[in-house]
């Protein structure tokens, strides 16, 4: 049973993440407003739940579990390791006039795709794990 088709994406710290990421990249781009620290991670901060909610709402729409799909913590490492290797390693050296290195996005790539298992894949794996018993005891 199907809840909302937009289950994933009505959740606060995806919307949130999304608002965010908009209201940052149009003081930046629209505004020439720059705060130094903000320019430089907040946007690291924020791919992860972004990126990460946005591909489990589009799995929940084709995957037979629906709703109650959710992205493990391999998932979700994978998806850091991806960003860190392409954004820290390859495009620095093949695009160094756009891209630089810098540990610290990968620390906060690390702290956005936690804080998504934590506040997000937690909670819908034990939503799955409840239905899975209640399935099951029947």
């Amino acid at each position: 049973m199907i809840t909302s088709p937009l289950h994933t994406l009505k959740l606060p710290l995806v919307w949130g993440a999304i608002i965010l990421f908009i209201i940052n990249q149009l003081l930046e781009r629209v505004g020439n407003v720059y705060i130094p620290y903000i320019h430089a991670y907040l946007d690291d901060l924020l791919v992860m739940p972004i990126i990460l909610g946005l591909s489990t709402q589009i799995i929940q729409w084709i995957h037979p579990a629906k709703e109650y799909y959710y992205l493990s913590k391999t998932h979700i490492t994978i998806a850091v390791l991806f960003f860190s290797i392409v954004f820290e390693l390859i495009y620095p050296v093949v695009y160094p006039d756009n891209y630089t290195m810098d540990p610290l996005d990968v620390l906060y790539y690390g702290i956005g795709g936690f804080v998504f298992y934590w506040i997000v894949a937690r909670k819908a794996k034990k939503n799955w794990k409840k239905l899975f018993e209640k399935t099951s005891t029947d």
